[in-house]
């Protein structure tokens, strides 16, 4: 199968996508605790007609804390909201508009398994979906530290948009993942363990498949041994929590050399992948460091929205 990489640097295009709006402003002003509480607000606001509790009351696998939900505020001046204790997990469903069933991605937010970033890597990625004709489902997954958890609570996800497909217009043979970070650590894993679900059949949604059709990942995190560098391993050399096999869905990756994340997480995926005969398309860049979601912030990085697209509107026409 057709395999690509591409390792982009364009002086060009960093002047000009310096010069793009951001999709939010950075330097919001949350000097003060009144000014904090109203950017909260402002920031978590959507219309929570659309938002599904995944589990139904009593049968929530694997759960460890009755803890309410908390927003942190230390991402404020960004303007994104950081969300921990999530004991409840969801999703909020964003429709694209049109006719027709839509294809459809679970948006996995970043945050190293113990925030997640709502805005910055949930509702603005949900937005730029939408606009290319792809309807979301935002996915707020257990944290902290509830690996085994999200992993159940991304397979249910699935398998509740595949039976829900007619309800929310979308096409059950088109759901794929996109997620960053720690998001797209979680991202691989349900791309990579979807043979078996990770708890015991709660209903007929859990009689679905949880295999995603396709699965992007933003700057990856701990796929691979941390001492890869020092060792000097292969960087194909993934974790065994990570089974590549030629089943596996398709593949949109990218990542900046420069990421503390490191640059092999992203290159020794699709290796992994290549070996396998999966179709996917990697994108190294030379700079941009890690987090920034679709934010425009003037490096090589600008640019991965717009391949993304290209790629997403190559795929679900199946050319």
């Amino acid at each position: 199968m057709k395999t690509k990489v591409l390792v982009c640097a364009c002086a060009a295009c960093i002047a000009a996508n310096a010069q793009r709006p951001y999709p939010a402003p950075w330097g919001a002003d949350a000097s003060t605790p009144e000014k904090r509480a109203a950017l909260t607000e402002k920031l978590w606001r959507h219309d929570a007609s659309r938002d599904v509790k995944i589990w139904p009351e009593g049968k929530i696998p694997l759960k460890v804390s009755d803890k309410p939900m908390k927003f942190l505020e230390h991402e404020l001046n960004q303007s994104n909201v950081v969300l921990t204790d999530v004991n409840v997990p969801q999703f909020t469903f964003f429709p694209a508009s049109g006719d027709g069933a839509k294809p459809v991605v679970v948006v996995l937010p970043g945050g190293g398994y113990f925030q997640l970033g709502w805005n910055k890597e949930g509702t603005e990625i949900a937005e730029w979906l939408n606009k290319n004709g792809v309807s979301a489902a935002v996915l707020l997954y257990r944290a902290p530290r509830q690996r085994d958890a999200a992993l159940c609570d991304t397979q249910r996800t699935i398998g509740l948009l595949r039976r829900d497909a007619a309800k929310y217009n979308i096409d059950p043979r088109k759901i794929g993942v996109i997620g960053f970070s720690a998001g797209a650590n979680l991202a691989v894993r349900a791309a990579t363990n979807w043979r078996k679900r990770f708890y015991d059949r709660v209903d007929d949604a859990d009689d679905q498949p949880c295999r995603p059709d396709f699965q992007m990942l933003i700057y990856p995190w701990d796929l691979l041994p941390r001492n890869v560098r020092k060792d000097h391993l292969p960087v194909d050399h993934l974790k065994p929590d990570y089974p590549v096999d030629r089943e596996t869905p398709p593949a949109f990756i990218m990542q900046a050399q420069d990421d503390f994340c490191m640059v092999e997480t992203a290159v020794g995926y699709y290796l992994a992948l290549r070996a396998a005969n999966v179709r996917s398309e990697l994108h190294v860049y030379p700079f941009g460091g890690h987090g920034f979601g679709l934010r425009r912030l003037g490096t090589p990085c600008d640019n991965w929205s717009d391949a993304a697209a290209l790629w997403l509107k190559r795929l679900v026409r199946g050319s």
